[in-house]
């Protein structure tokens, strides 16, 4: 069998680490799994390879230039998570203490990348706003989108293992086995074999920038991340 490549690329704070996780899980029911993060993206990307047989699964937010990437790579899956890029920027600034502008800068960062995963043919798209992270069917629709046939209770086991509660206790031990790197900003340190970060589950408020931006720093995220808010539907 040869090497199979999943990309799950997500706006910040959309619940990609959620669906990276639940890409690995399902995958690693019957495959060998190797994970990974880049966070560029382009046409000189060299990735990880893992034993033949083994899945490739990759996370990103889409910095680089991912539409070179994927030229190279046109057989590859892609999950797409997507959120008002508004409130993205507000968790940024609340959950790592983010000032406006670094926490714009990130955002706007990876917004071409991600219309470009999504653009692929056959990618998934999921919208934070739609609360796909909060329903057990989502397990079952990623399932089809990677042509698995996880059992009912399967499924089931791994919807319950990444509930918030579950993740925040994953976080905890995590911290007290030491796997996050030391040294690195807050929204850098990361499990590698997780990708969940220290103070990773926020408060899933839905429109929360009308409360936390001023209208200068909405209209800012919103001229900064136009094309991105046009192809996805956020209203202005």
């Amino acid at each position: 069998m040869s090497n199979r490549i999943v990309l799950v690329c997500g706006m910040f704070s959309s619940a990609s680490t959620w669906t990276f996780n639940v890409v690995v899980d399902l995958l690693r029911l019957t495959t060998p799994c190797h994970v990974a993060f880049a966070a560029i993206l382009n046409g000189e990307t060299r990735l990880p390879t893992p034993p033949n047989g083994t899945a490739l699964v990759l996370k990103t937010h889409g910095w680089g230039d991912p539409a070179a990437f994927l030229d190279r790579h046109p057989d590859i899956r892609c999950l797409v998570t997507i959120r008002d890029p508004r409130d993205a920027v507000v968790s940024l600034m609340q959950r790592f203490d983010y000032g406006f502008d670094h926490a714009l800068s990130y955002a706007a960062q990876g917004a071409g990348g991600i219309v470009g995963a999504a653009c692929q043919p056959e990618s998934l798209l999921l919208r934070y706003e739609n609360g796909f992270m909060d329903q057990a069917m989502t397990i079952g629709l990623i399932a089809a989108h990677l042509s698995l046939q996880p059992s009912a209770a399967e499924m089931e086991a791994l919807f319950q293992r990444l509930r918030p509660d579950a993740v925040q206790a994953t976080i905890v031990e995590a911290e007290l086995k030491n796997r996050f790197p030391k040294g690195l900003p807050p929204g850098e340190t990361a499990d590698p074999a997780t990708q969940w970060h220290p103070g990773h589950i926020g408060d899933r408020l839905i429109g929360k920038y009308a409360r936390f931006l001023d209208q200068t720093r909405q209209t800012a995220v919103v001229a900064r991340m136009a094309p991105y808010m046009a192809h996805f539907g956020y209203g202005t």
